[in-house]
């Protein structure tokens, strides 16, 4: 079985009418039948890359690692097995914080980010932005869909950052990085480690894939429910996890470009897909976030089943 992920050049995009139907043919495949895949030739300024990652780096040595080693989680792992509280599945080692970039930027809640590199951050989410709009045309043209619908759903997009760190973990059998779980939104754009390793998806019902560490510049990209719902199921998002490692320390730079929270989200109407039915919607984004937030590491299909019976008799309105 060939489990090497699909990896889509777009600057196809760019070409001639055959290049372009080919690079669109391999992103709805990606989409189709993975729902992640790398991307190549994105347009994310490379230098720009390593400036985050280099802060990110910084502020979790500086700020973060000594309290992170000092809480209960931490300090309980350390402890001979007999004598550890810690079950497993019930916890995640990571330590991360949320930046909102848009409508509203709340980067003022971290004064220890100086306004320079508030400065370059702001410029690398402007360039993710457009990745995250670019994709968003091509998935609705490939979906046929006008190229608009995703972008106009959306707005005005919730756009955030989570910044995660994965240290060194005593007890890698004990817990997990980050648990399975599916991302509640709508396209997520991820600049991760490049040298340790970890992130796993699940490939349909055949088996966990490994993400590796990032190769060059690529940029990693999933599909979160909300798409999975406007397409009718043509496109699904999928379960991941992340597993903790007992060397090293793991980076994850995950940028969410979601629905507006009172963006209102359905299966598309040309939604052709046997199982548009069964999606939820039409519903607020922020209703099902809501709902998401007691369920994330939960059943996605018993979660839409829910939404669709809590909120589908009400018609939203303006």
């Amino acid at each position: 079985m060939d489990m090497e992920i699909p990896v889509i050049d777009l600057q196809g995009l760019t070409g001639d009418a055959s290049q372009r139907s080919q690079t669109m043919a391999r992103l709805h495949e990606a989409c189709k039948d993975w729902g992640f895949f790398w991307v190549d030739s994105h347009g994310v300024d490379a230098a720009l890359m390593e400036e985050v990652k280099r802060f990110v780096y910084a502020h979790y040595d500086e700020h973060l690692k000594d309290r992170f080693y000092a809480s209960d989680l931490a300090k309980d792992l350390q402890l001979p097995a007999e004598e550890s509280k810690t079950v497993s599945g019930e916890v995640d080692w990571e330590t991360a914080y949320f930046i909102r970039h848009r409508p509203a930027n709340n980067v003022a809640d971290f004064p220890e980010i100086p306004p320079a590199t508030r400065e370059m951050l702001d410029a690398y989410i402007g360039q993710m932005v457009s990745l995250a709009e670019l994709l968003a045309e091509c998935m609705s043209l490939n979906l046929g869909l006008d190229g608009g619908l995703v972008r106009d759903t959306f707005t005005p997009p919730f756009v955030g950052t989570k910044v995660a760190m994965y240290p060194a973990c005593p007890r890698p059998d004990l817990v997990w990085g980050l648990r399975a779980h599916t991302d509640a939104g709508g396209i997520i754009l991820l600049l991760q480690d490049d040298v340790v390793g970890g992130l796993e998806f699940f490939r349909g019902d055949r088996e966990w894939v490994p993400v590796g560490p990032t190769k060059g510049s690529r940029i990693f990209v999933n599909i979160g429910d909300q798409l999975e719902v406007m397409s009718g199921g043509a496109y699904r998002s999928v379960l991941h996890r992340v597993a903790a490692v007992a060397e090293g320390r793991r980076l994850s730079v995950a940028t969410f470009y979601n629905p507006g929270a009172d963006a209102v989200v359905a299966p598309a109407a040309t939604a052709r897909q046997p199982a548009a039915q069964l999606y939820p919607g039409p519903y607020r984004f922020g209703d099902y976030l809501d709902y998401y937030q007691g369920t994330k590491f939960a059943d996605k299909a018993a979660r839409f089943q829910a939404v669709k019976e809590l909120f589908g008799s009400r018609i939203p309105h303006d």
